[in-house]
């Protein structure tokens, strides 16, 4: 691919953004085995270790064809690194030059601004290394807290996708958000 530069490791200062690795798997089971982690999530409850260990196959099979680029969020701090969650590039459209962006976050660091500085870092991978024009985002419409950060970020509301996600066995409509390259 001529013109890109795929980035494996990004940061803030403190705030990290990391290939995902083999190392993670434990932490995407411990992470998303719950439903209530992930029923804003395209993926279901991880029900098993092996069932998180083939997604984390799949993630970096897909990484190294340049169809989509997952990262661990880290927190780095005296020596000490904390993994938060995750963002990802998906669904790549290299023609059009654009993609699409998800990102989760543990609970516990909710709150914090951290999904606003990913989603800077994640802009700048995508606008400034892999050279894409335009980043968006399905997010479910009861989720204020995603909308929220994502309109933080810069993206503008650009639709309602009706029906777009089933939450629970619930259709539910999703906003569609983007941000185009300045």
């Amino acid at each position: 691919m001529g013109g890109i530069e795929v980035i494996e490791e990004i940061n803030d200062g403190n705030l990290y953004l990391r290939k995902i690795s083999k190392e993670d798997i434990a932490f995407f089971f411990q992470s998303l085995k719950n439903r209530d982690m992930t029923n804003y999530l395209s993926l279901g409850p991880l029900m098993s270790y092996e069932h998180s260990k083939r997604l984390i196959k799949n993630y970096l099979k897909s990484w190294e064809k340049y169809l989509q680029f997952n990262y661990v969020i880290e927190i780095r701090d005296n020596q000490k690194t904390t993994r938060v969650g995750s963002v990802s590039l998906w669904n790549i459209n290299w023609i059009h030059q654009r993609t699409g962006t998800g990102i989760w976050i543990l609970p516990t660091f909710w709150e914090r601004g951290i999904g606003t500085k990913t989603i800077a870092l994640i802009k700048i991978i995508a606008f400034n290394h892999l050279n894409l024009n335009r980043i968006e985002a399905h997010v479910a419409v009861k989720n204020d807290r995603s909308i929220k950060m994502f309109k933080n970020s810069g993206f503008i509301e650009e639709g309602t996708l009706k029906e777009y996600l089933s939450i629970n066995g619930d259709f539910q409509d999703a906003l569609l958000v983007a941000c185009i390259k300045t």
